[in-house]
C-alpha cells in the first residue's frame, strides 16, 4: 500500500515536470518567434547607401515633425534615366502644382509637405552619383530604394553624391518642398566610375617607402578632379588630384602625412583602379592647413602596389596655393638583400 502511494506520488512530481518542461519549452519556442519577427521587419527597413555631401552645408536646423510612415510619391508616371558612369545631364522642373503625396521621410526629423518631382534611375553598373540641385525655392532632395518614404537612402538640401550598386530595380530620387514650398529647379545629375580610372594607375608617381621619412614635394594647381567621392568619404572633394604609386611588402605599413600646405586637403589610399578598386583609408580633416595623416597594413600576403590620392576640398585657384609635401613612412618592409659579383667580393678584402 505505502509503495503504491509512493508511486503515485512519484508519477504525480513527473507530471507536474513534464508539465513545467512543456510551458517552459512553448515559452522559449515563443520568445525564439518574436525574436526572428522582430529581426525579419528590422531588416525590412532601407539601408543608407554610402553617400558624400557638402562639408560647409550644415544640417538644417528645423523643427521635428512626425509625418505619416509609408507615404508612396507618384512613381507611376516619373520618367526613367538610365545612369552610366559617364552620365551627366542637367534637368529643368517645376514642382508647382504637381501631386503632394509625401508629407516626410524616414531620413529626417522634418515636415516635406510640399509637392514633389519624381525620377527613376536606371543602374546597371556599380557606379558614383552626383546630384546638385538649383533652387531659388526651399526645396531638398531625397534618394529612395523603393517608392516609399520609408526607404530613404540619401538626402541634402543641394548635393550629395552616393555609391550605387547595380540592380534591376529602378532608384527612385525625389525634389520635394519643405514646408510646403514649391517652384520651379534645374537638377544636375554626373556618374562617375567606382573608384579611380586605369589610367590613374598607369601615370601615377612610383615612390620609396623605408623607416626614414622620405618627402615628395608636389601641386594641385590645373590637375584634373578624376575622384569627387566614394563610398569610403563623408564629404566631397571638388579639386584635381595628384597620384602616387607605394609598393608595399607582405605585412608591411605605410603613414602618408601630408604638410606646408595652405589649402583643405584629403587623402585617399586604394588597392588598385577601375572598377573592382577598393578605397582602403581615407583622411580629411575640418579646416584648411590640417595635417592630414593616414596608415595603412598590406595584409594581403602577397606585396602589392596602392595608389594614392592628395585631393583638395575647393579647386586650387593658384599655383602657389596648390604646392604641399607628402612625406612617406614604412614599418616592415622586406628588401632583398642586394647581391654583389665575385669581383666585388674580391674588391672588399684587397
Amino acid at each position: 500500500m505505502l509503495s503504491s502511494i509512493h508511486n503515485s506520488e512519484g508519477r504525480s512530481h513527473l507530471g507536474v515536470e513534464l508539465l513545467m518542461r512543456t510551458i517552459h519549452r512553448s515559452i522559449s519556442m515563443i520568445i525564439v518567434s518574436c525574436l526572428v519577427t522582430i529581426s525579419i521587419y528590422t531588416t525590412v527597413s532601407a539601408t543608407p547607401l554610402p553617400f558624400a555631401v557638402p562639408k560647409d552645408a550644415p544640417e538644417p536646423d528645423r523643427p521635428a515633425f512626425r509625418a505619416e510612415r509609408g507615404a508612396v510619391p507618384d512613381c507611376t508616371t516619373a520618367p526613367t534615366l538610365t545612369i552610366t558612369p559617364t552620365y551627366t545631364d542637367t534637368l529643368s522642373g517645376d514642382t508647382t502644382a504637381a501631386p503632394s503625396l509625401v508629407d516626410g521621410y524616414d531620413c529626417v526629423a522634418w515636415q516635406e509637405t510640399g509637392p514633389e518631382a519624381v525620377y527613376l534611375l536606371d543602374v546597371v553598373q556599380d557606379l558614383n552619383l552626383h546630384v546638385r540641385l538649383d533652387t531659388d525655392v526651399d526645396l531638398d532632395l531625397f534618394l529612395l530604394t523603393d517608392c516609399d518614404s520609408d526607404s530613404c537612402a540619401a538626402w541634402h538640401a543641394s548635393e550629395f553624391l552616393v555609391s550605387l550598386p547595380a540592380r534591376d530595380d529602378p532608384y527612385v530620387l525625389v525634389v520635394d518642398g519643405y514646408m510646403g514650398a514649391e517652384g520651379p529647379f534645374d537638377l544636375q545629375l554626373m556618374g562617375y566610375g567606382a573608384g579611380p580610372g586605369d589610367d590613374v594607375c598607369a601615370s601615377a608617381t612610383p615612390v620609396g617607402c623605408s623607416e626614414s621619412p622620405l618627402d615628395y614635394p608636389g601641386n594641385l594647381y590645373e590637375l584634373p578632379n578624376r575622384l569627387l567621392s566614394d563610398d569610403c568619404a563623408s564629404f566631397l572633394e571638388w579639386g584635381g588630384e595628384q597620384w602616387f604609386a607605394v609598393t608595399l611588402t607582405d605585412s608591411a605599413s605605410v603613414t602618408a602625412a601630408i604638410s606646408e600646405h595652405l589649402f583643405d586637403a584629403a587623402l585617399w589610399l586604394y588597392d588598385d583602379c577601375g572598377d573592382d578598386a577598393e578605397c582602403v583609408a581615407f583622411a580629411d580633416e575640418d579646416s584648411a592647413e590640417e595635417t592630414e595623416t593616414i596608415s595603412f597594413r598590406n595584409l594581403s600576403g602577397v606585396t602589392h602596389t596602392y595608389y594614392l590620392a592628395v585631393d583638395a576640398f575647393r579647386e586650387i585657384e593658384s599655383l602657389s596655393s596648390g604646392s604641399f609635401v607628402l612625406t612617406f613612412t614604412c614599418t616592415g618592409q622586406f628588401v632583398a638583400n642586394e647581391r654583389k659579383s665575385l669581383g666585388d667580393m674580391k674588391a672588399m678584402f684587397r
